[in-house]
Order: C-alpha cells, then sequence, then structure tokens
C-alpha cells in the first residue's frame, strides 16, 4: 500500500473510531489489526488505549492481539518499528528510560486480578484498586516484567502505565491495597457510587436497559432538534451514519458492528423510523412544542430567534471565552 493509500486508511479508520463508544473500543481494536497497516493499527492502539475502562474484561482479544500465533503474524505485529514510532514524545522517552527488568503494580480487584495495565508507580495503582470497587476488595499486586516483553508504556497521563500480558508477569507479591481514604467517610462516598460508575464505563448500564427505553431516549433528542432546525437535520444525520457505515465495508471489517457506534446507533435507527413513516409521532411532538413555544413568546410579546441570530450568539460566545482565555495567558 502507498503512502497516500495509508494516509487515506488512516483517515477512515479515524473517522470510525471517533465515534465508537469507550465500552466497544477493544473490540474495534482487535477488528482493526489484522485488517489495516501496522502503522495505522499503531496509531490508534495508542490513541485509544488510555480510553478503555477495565480492559480485563477483553482479556481473550487482547491476548488474541498480542500472544505469539502460529503463523507469525502477531510477533511481526510486536516487532514493528511502528509500535514505538508512533508513541507520543512523552511516552516514547518513558519506554526508553525503563530498565531491562523492573517492578510493577496492579491495583485491582477480585474480579479482574487477570489483566494487562500495570504502573511502576505504587501510588498509582494503590489509587485504581480504590476505582470501580463493587466486590470490597481491593487489591494491590506486585510482579517483576521484562522490557522485552511488555506491549507498551504510557505516561500520557502521569499514570506510569504498562501494558503486558498478564502471563509475561512475575507475581511477587499480592496484598490489600493500604490507603487512608478506605477509613474515611470519603471512601463511603466514592463507594455509593462506584457500582454506577463501572456500568456506565463497561457498558453494562446500557445492557440493561430495554430497546424501547433506548429508542425513547433517542427520539427525545430528535423531537428537539426538529423544533429547532427542521426535518432536515434528521435526513443529514442518517446519511451521515451511512457514509460512516459504508467505510467498514470499504476497508473489509467484517467484524466491526455498526452497533458499537452505540447512542449514534440509536439516533440512526430512530431516524430512519422517522423518515420512513414516523409511527410514534415524533415530528408531531415537535410541531406541539413548536406550536407552544409561539405561544409562549406571544404571551410575552417577543419572538424567537433565528437560526441566523442563534449562530450570531454561539459567534459572539465563543469569540468572548477566546478572549477571556487571551487574557488569562
Amino acid at each position: 500500500m502507498n503512502k497516500e493509500k495509508i494516509k487515506e486508511q488512516l483517515a477512515d479508520i479515524s473517522e470510525l473510531m471517533l465515534y465508537v463508544d469507550k465500552p466497544y473500543r477493544i473490540e474495534a481494536l482487535h477488528a482493526l489489526y489484522r485488517e489495516v497497516e501496522p502503522i495505522n493499527f499503531w496509531t490508534m492502539f495508542h490513541q485509544y488505549w488510555n480510553s478503555v475502562e477495565n480492559p480485563s474484561d477483553f482479556m481473550p482479544l487482547i491476548n488474541d492481539m498480542f500472544e505469539y500465533d502460529d503463523w507469525g503474524f502477531n510477533y511481526d505485529m510486536l516487532q514493528s518499528e511502528h509500535r514505538l514510532g508512533t508513541l507520543e514524545p512523552d511516552d516514547k522517552a518513558f519506554f526508553l528510560s525503563l530498565p531491562d527488568e523492573f517492578a510493577v503494580f496492579r491495583g485491582c480487584h477480585s474480579f479482574n486480578e487477570q489483566g494487562c495495565s500495570w504502573t511502576t508507580d505504587r501510588k498509582v495503582a494503590e489509587k485504581f484498586a480504590l476505582r470501580m470497587a463493587i466486590d470490597n476488595e481491593y487489591i494491590l499486586l506486585q510482579g517483576m516484567v521484562r522490557k522485552t516483553d511488555i506491549i507498551c508504556a504510557y505516561d500520557n497521563r502521569k499514570e506510569k502505565e504498562i501494558v503486558v500480558l498478564p502471563k509475561k508477569v512475575i507475581i511477587v507479591g499480592r496484598e490489600r491495597a493500604n490507603d487512608p481514604i478506605l477509613r474515611g467517610e470519603e471512601f463511603k462516598k466514592f463507594s455509593d457510587t462506584s457500582n454506577v460508575y463501572h456500568m456506565v464505563q463497561t457498558g453494562r448500564y446500557r445492557q440493561l436497559q430495554s430497546d424501547e427505553d433506548l429508542r425513547s431516549l433517542a427520539e427525545s433528542h430528535w423531537i428537539f432538534d426538529i423544533e429547532s432546525k427542521g426535518l432536515n437535520t434528521v435526513r443529514k444525520y442518517v446519511l451521515w451514519f451511512e457514509d460512516l457505515v459504508g467505510l467498514i465495508a470499504k476497508h473489509n471489517l467484517d467484524t466491526f458492528a455498526p452497533s458499537w457506534f452505540a447512542h449514534a446507533h440509536d439516533r440512526y435507527i430512530t431516524g430512519k423510523d422517522i423518515l420512513e413513516g414516523d409511527p410514534r409521532g415524533v415530528v408531531k411532538q415537535a410541531e406541539k412544542l413548536i406550536k407552544a413555544k409561539e405561544k409562549l413568546h406571544e404571551m410575552n410579546g417577543t419572538k424567537p430567534a433565528t437560526n441566523a441570530e442563534l449562530d450570531d450568539i454561539i459567534d459572539n460566545a465563543m469569540r468572548q471565552a477566546e478572549e477571556n482565555d487571551a487574557k488569562k495567558k
């Protein structure tokens, strides 16, 4: 593949990955890794790895990507110059600074000890032991790894993260995470919300919603969009999403599921329903909202802002924000 084609492929898969919801990004990366150029895969991997919550949920896919296989494909991927060549400068400097063998720590719980995210900073590991502690188990693991065995290293969030397959870590210690917050009132507040946080970040909250509830939520957004921008905004959105899905076929990403776009997919499905007959009366609800607002303006002796006026208001607000930022600097 020539340079122009590689750039075109990167632009296309960047567009796809931009709209993939957090809980599906490992699955999306797994769908890409054999189908796109190594330089493009590693660019996407480095860009999106840190946005994934609880990657231990996807260890079979991560193992499939990075364990050596019988054909040598994964060996070639891990030895590729692009693995380090596409890293951000700070991350690359951190990787290069690592010794041949070093200690790593992992803050986890009983349900995700077998994970691939570790850190060289014990305090960071203890912080992660507190996150998503839905089982009231706060575990701190200590291990030893060889630099030649790790997949990558990141420090762009100042977390000194080491990505390595569990089988490559020699466990030398396992203890309860020791942090003062465990004994304070602040921890109780955190504990009360950690289950919800875990469910939202890993997609489980969404999985508990019925199709009816998801459709109703998407349609409620359409009501306000149609009221303010007209029905054409639905047509534009449906065409945009179909163009997005077209990129999947263009690059033969057969295992790349449109439903990974989650909220965007919900809006697409309900948008198509609206255009193909609007069985649940979304347009009528938008029309009622328009009339209600017109009546309110009539009662108050005011008139609704036109789209052009709204654009001016937004432009002026953005300009003012930029001026305020410039003054601060």
